[in-house]
């Protein structure tokens, strides 16, 4: 039978190109991409997988080109059966017009050509004697590859819906269609072949799957002058193939990263004199790695966490083969600041490659630099037309970014790889070539850490190295976090949550895990001279006063910060600081300044600009630092931000935030007494107030613990009390004694957490992919899919605005 009788791709004109071609398209774009996006681990099992067959790696090429087997059918040829007509013989053409007049002109046909394809490739592998679970494994992937994996149901009805698979004839075609491009690609018949000893892993199945959906958006990117019209020699086609297909690739800059040969930590960054303690833990514990592995770092802001994970994440990639690295902060602000440091990082090293910054206003920061680079290189001609079914490439635009070997944006990105979301493997399939960088783990809710939970099992499994940071990891915490991960590599199916008792204490700590099973290595780290003995004394002041708090000390010379938990709060003081400083002598003026994230995308711009050329390190030397200045702001000043003032006032927020806070007093050199002021809180005769509506930002449980610790302290000894703080926060109930007073607030709110904690539980059990046991059944991976944006919940005014 002759396959060129089939259209697959059409637009609007009357030149078509065959389906065929479009197969050949997509496999050669899947053989390049099998050494450029799979990580190490995929690619091991997906060769494993399919060696039986000869050679692996074209069968996955061929594969993944087969993806569009189902177009050949009257429902999906009815889509223009103007150049069906012109394309078939008379038989064929005839069915497509029965099913087109008994739907109507112009109407969408049904079933879709991704569940025709699960349903012919399973008949055809079923056939060739594969087992009916890798069977139905190899074809669901790949008739998913728009995204959602078919449904039996789904598969099971196209079966009998013979006017829209179109029976004998059709089947045929798809059987010729299937040995003509084995034939060209040199392989044996399929049906030649010992199908039934190929054997499925987890890994190998979203590997594939994201690689065909991969390969098939770029080899969709054609232009209709480019098609290849009904008469053509399909040898010749494939020689040109490979030529035009390589520009596409090479447009998109994919090439794996390659580390410095030497990657010690005074090798990478030869301008710090003296590492401090934790970067030489962390270069010292990744060192000896043989394989894949998590580290966790836990440790004051200012020790160097940032730089430590770079030079983890190059260790890793050196060492096991992968192709890049991804840090993934919690906030836009954070993640623009830690691009410039790894854009910097990278350029200093000599090995700088097409670093993307990844979140919804990353085009808009890029724009604002002041050199321009090509960092984001534009994917020419990789934006052309869609499918001839109508759908393009669009889908694409937020998910390729993960695609890219280096990368820094939010962690919405990853904890998006967690949920039962559209492409999802996609997403799985861009990180497990990488090491990934968490920052800040400790300020994710109840909903993002069951997330990120799922993620590291999933990350585990497809066995990509982590680096988790925080200054305030509760030990409970860090021993799921840790489960989960060990969980995933060691193929352990249950529960990662439950703590074993063995709970880490010493603070700052390094801590590594790997696949072998043996117990996690803990370094107990001491703290940098500058974060050594720092003596936090502590404040109370009214709310309705803490603005004239903050001018007088700006009028000692003092640079201020004041930190609100919601944006409301911070406008107002902005507001009734600017009215009292306007009637100051211009000389006695602090600067003054406002950020947080509702701002507009220009005066956010510049709000950051100011406080990190003022208040950074480089500011500090350049002698840009004011005099004295007020920077009013809310949690965009605690995560991760590089900035230094002399004293700060914030109201009252859970202890980890607190802490976070403190560590900006004073950050990069000692200047006096360190002075945190605490607002926002009062006692009344049985009850705590809080400012309304912060019980929506933060829960009021926490609230309530952190101030019945805090409230009859003077001060706070840092890094000494961070730990049994934190624990005794995030603990157990037991940990905290309540005031008899608070007693009726206190079981209130515990009584909401819990109720809260297991509703965000419940609804991230929901969302999340399955496990990724042996037994995985692929559709599970897409099945009631949810938005990928659900990765947080947000109540009341978002967290970090």
């Amino acid at each position: 039978m002759d396959v060129r009788v089939v259209w697959g791709k059409a637009g609007n004109g009357g030149r078509p190109h065959l389906l065929v071609c479009h197969v050949l398209d997509t496999a050669v774009v899947a053989d390049a991409l099998f050494d450029v996006v799979p990580g190490p681990h995929c690619q091991r099992e997906l060769t494993a997988a399919l060696e039986p067959l000869g050679d692996a790696r074209a069968w996955v090429a061929v594969l993944c080109g087969l993806h569009d087997l189902g177009k050949c059918s009257p429902t999906f040829q009815g889509l223009r059966a103007d150049l069906a007509e012109s394309l078939l013989p008379a038989a064929p053409a005839a069915d497509v017009r029965r099913l087109m007049g008994r739907q109507g002109i112009g109407k969408r046909l049904d079933t879709h050509h991704g569940v025709l394809t699960a349903l012919h490739l399973q008949r055809i592998l079923t056939r060739c004697g594969a087992s009916p679970k890798v069977a139905k494994s190899l074809a669901w992937a790949l008739g998913g590859h728009h995204g959602v994996i078919p449904e039996s149901a789904a598969v099971q009805q196209a079966r009998y819906a013979t006017g829209e698979n179109g029976g004998p004839w059709w089947a045929e075609a798809c059987d010729a269609l299937v040995a003509t491009v084995a034939k060209l690609w040199g392989l044996d018949a399929p049906e030649h072949l010992p199908w039934d000893q190929v054997r499925l892993s987890p890994e190998a199945v979203v590997a594939l799957a994201g690689l065909a959906s991969t390969s098939d958006w770029i080899a969709s990117s054609r232009a209709q002058a480019d098609y290849s019209g009904a008469e053509v020699d399909l040898s010749g086609y494939l020689a040109e193939a490979r030529r035009t297909e390589s520009v596409k690739l090479a447009a998109l800059q994919w090439l794996p990263w390659t580390p410095p040969r030497e990657s010690g930590f005074a090798d990478l960054f030869p301008q710090v004199q003296l590492p401090f303690p934790v970067q030489t833990a962390v270069e010292r514990a990744v060192a000896g790695m043989r394989g894949s592995g998590i580290v966790v770092v836990a440790a004051p802001t200012g020790e160097g966490k940032t730089k430590a994970a770079l030079q983890a994440s190059t260790v890793m990639v050196g060492t096991l083969g992968l192709r890049g690295f991804y840090v993934a902060m919690p906030s836009r602000v954070t993640s623009n600041q830690v691009y410039d440091v790894t854009e910097q990082f990278l350029s200093e090293t000599g090995e700088g490659g097409a670093l993307r910054l990844l979140h919804a206003t990353a085009k808009e920061y890029l724009k604002g630099r002041t050199a321009q680079e090509p960092l984001m290189p534009r994917d020419v001609g990789l934006d052309g037309p869609g499918d001839g079914d109508g759908e393009g490439s669009e889908w694409f635009a937020g998910k390729r970014g993960l695609l890219a070997p280096l990368g820094v944006g939010t962690v919405d990105q990853v904890l998006m790889a967690g949920l039962r979301s559209t492409h999802v493997f996609v997403r799985l399939l861009g990180l497990s070539g990488k090491a990934v960088v968490f920052d800040e783990v400790h300020g994710y809710d109840v909903h993002m850490s069951k997330l990120l939970d799922r993620v590291l099992w999933w990350l585990g499994r497809l066995r990509v190295p982590v680096v988790l940071l925080s200054a305030t990891l509760p030990s409970r915490r860090q021993e799921q976090l840790v489960a989960s991960w060990r969980a995933g590599a060691l193929g352990v199916a249950g529960r990662a949550d439950e703590p074993s008792g063995d709970v880490a204490v010493a603070y700052p700590r390094v801590v590594w895990a790997d696949a072998e099973g043996a117990p996690p290595l803990q370094i107990a780290v001491k703290a940098s001279t500058l974060n050594r003995d720092r003596l936090v004394r502590l404040e109370r002041v009214s709310l309705d006063d803490h603005a004239t708090w903050a001018l007088n000390q700006a009028q000692r010379g003092q640079c201020v910060a004041v930190v609100h938990n919601l944006v409301r709060r911070a406008v107002a003081a902005y507001k009734e600081l600017a009215q009292a400083i306007s009637a100051l002598p211009e000389e006695n003026r602090p600067e003054l300044v406002l950020l947080h994230a509702q701002l507009t995308a220009a005066e956010r711009a510049a709000a950051e600009t100011f406080v990190r050329s003022r208040f950074s390190p480089q500011g500090g030397r350049s002698g840009e630092r004011p005099t004295s200045a007020i920077v009013i702001g809310t949690q965009l000043l605690e995560q991760g931000i590089d900035v230094d003032f002399d004293v700060m006032i914030s109201a009252l927020a859970p202890v980890d935030s607190l802490i976070q806070r403190m560590g900006r007093i004073q950050r990069h050199s000692r200047r006096g007494p360190l002075l945190l002021a605490l607002t926002g809180v009062e006692e009344l005769e049985s009850k705590v107030v809080f400012p309304p509506r912060t019980t929506g930002v933060y829960d009021e449980a926490v609230l309530l613990r952190t101030w019945a610790l805090l409230r009859g302290r003077a001060e706070v000894r840092c890094p000494e009390d961070v730990q049994a703080l934190v624990d005794a926060v995030y603990g157990e109930q037991t940990a905290v004694t309540c005031p008899p007073e608070w007693r009726g607030q206190w079981d209130r709110a515990a009584a909401r957490h819990d109720r809260r904690r297991r509703r965000d539980e419940a609804e991230a059990v929901w969302l999340r992919l399955p496990q990724p046991r042996q037994d995985l059944q692929v559709q599970e991976l897409t099945r009631r899919p949810g938005s990928a944006r659900r990765t947080r919940i947000q109540r009341g005014e978002p967290r970090g605005a």
